[in-house]
């Protein structure tokens, strides 16, 4: 079988996710010796200039982009639209390039994967990115009882049970899934757990940088936590704010940096009627090229995430952000397999208790944490380690490729991949 695949991505290349958890390990898979093809779904507003740099961007590492229009509405005949012409445009690109294996990132890119499987015959990696539907049911935006609900649960079973190949993101949906779909556990042997990776090189923290910058911004003698991401819905932006608050009444020198693309107004005047004084907070955008500059000057990350039944499935990207420039984290229970990452206290505290008595324990476990001199290196060590694309995904999506392809792929050897389960 010639080694060449078809990835199919129900976003834009130009969404931050897709920069940093698609287009790189594409890259990694095409250093490995596969032969990729990209097809992407393009909303109306991305300009012409955004879609002629996002081309040469990508062609630049050898992958072919096709991109076809993103429809929003009405929600499900727009999708279901979407699947359609999806479905024929990869037909084409499978036939014309000789393709015999599609990659679908999650489920709508799936349902396109799973027609061309009984069309064509084509070999399906499904790669599940999460529970779907049931993060729409946990947010409280559709029913259980609904059709979307039933019919998107019920394709994902057929995803799970007809993909030549699974790939999840924790071994707590891996075992769930298991527990719960009758014959899944036959197929672990066919299933991979690859969590949200980095780039250690680009997140890599240069102190001569660091301290320039935090002396730039007159944080010399504070303890800068930082959230980066968005606001509101999955995270808990009133939490943080609490948990912050009582941090600061810990110890003064706290500093609470926010990076996000959404509306800082909440998070300011929250953190105000919470009587945090302006210059004790900031909040502002940053690239995804400056971002790893920023964190690296900061002490810890937050990242809490409200607890329920469809984050079983969730590797939190910024996870590894964080401890990438070698911050220890903040971060919530019962999120993916965040609670077995952090039962190393060097690595972050999980919080589960939401009020003073609980945020003041993590404040001062945090306190503790941060007077380890040796405690940054330990962390970026580990991301290196666990969490990196070149350690991590890229050597476990090459033995899903090996498999399907029966040969291993011709990149990088002697990088032994890990047990499957």
């Amino acid at each position: 079988m010639r080694k060449a695949a078809l990835y199919i991505c129900y976003y834009t290349v130009t969404e931050p996710l897709v920069q940093t958890q698609v287009l790189p390990y594409l890259v990694e898979l095409t250093g490995r010796g596969l032969d990729v093809t990209l097809l992407s779904f393009e909303p109306r507003e991305i300009s012409r200039q955004e879609l002629d740099h996002s081309a040469k961007e990508i062609a630049s590492h050898g992958i072919r982009w096709h991109h076809l229009r993103y429809h929003r509405r009405p929600s499900l005949i727009a999708t279901l639209y979407d699947v359609v012409v999806g479905t024929l445009t990869a037909a084409c690109i499978c036939l014309r390039l000789n393709i015999r294996i599609v990659h679908a990132r999650s489920h709508v890119a799936a349902a396109i994967g799973l027609s061309l499987k009984r069309i064509l015959g084509i070999r399906l990696i499904f790669d599940m990115r999460g529970l779907l539907a049931d993060e729409y049911a946990d947010a409280g935006h559709w029913s259980k009882n609904s059709i979307k609900y039933r019919l998107t649960k019920r394709l994902e079973t057929a995803f799970l049970n007809q993909a030549d190949q699974v790939v999840v993101l924790t071994r707590r949906i891996q075992e769930e899934l298991a527990s719960t779909l009758p014959g899944f556990r036959k197929r672990l042997s066919t299933t991979m757990v690859i969590p949200c990776c980095i780039d250690p090189d680009r997140f890599a923290a240069q102190a001569p940088g660091r301290e320039s910058l935090r002396a730039a911004r007159g944080w010399s003698d504070r303890k800068v936590i930082v959230y980066a991401g968005k606001l509101g819905g999955w995270y808990m932006t009133r939490e943080m704010i609490d948990f912050f608050a009582a941090a600061r009444a810990v110890d003064i020198r706290f500093f609470f940096q926010v990076l996000t693309q959404g509306d800082p107004q909440f998070v300011e005047s929250s953190l105000l009627e919470s009587g945090v004084p302006h210059q004790d907070f900031d909040v502002r955008y940053v690239s995804s090229a400056g971002m790893p500059d920023v964190l690296a000057a900061c002490d810890a990350g937050i990242s809490f995430i409200r607890p329920c039944y469809s984050k079983l499935a969730s590797s939190p990207t910024k996870v590894g952000e964080y401890l990438g420039v070698g911050l220890p984290v903040i971060t919530t229970a019962a999120i993916g397999d965040c609670d077995a990452i952090f039962s190393d206290p060097r690595l972050g505290v999980v919080i589960s208790a939401f009020d003073e008595p609980g945020y003041r324990r993590a404040a001062l476990m945090l306190s503790e944490i941060l007077e380890d001199p040796s405690g940054r290196h330990y962390r970026r060590h580990y991301a290196a380690a666990e969490l990196s694309i070149q350690s991590v995904a890229g050597p476990r999506y090459a033995a899903v490729y090996d498999q399907l392809l029966g040969e291993p792929l011709d990149g990088p050897q002697g990088l032994e991949c890990p047990d499957r389960c």
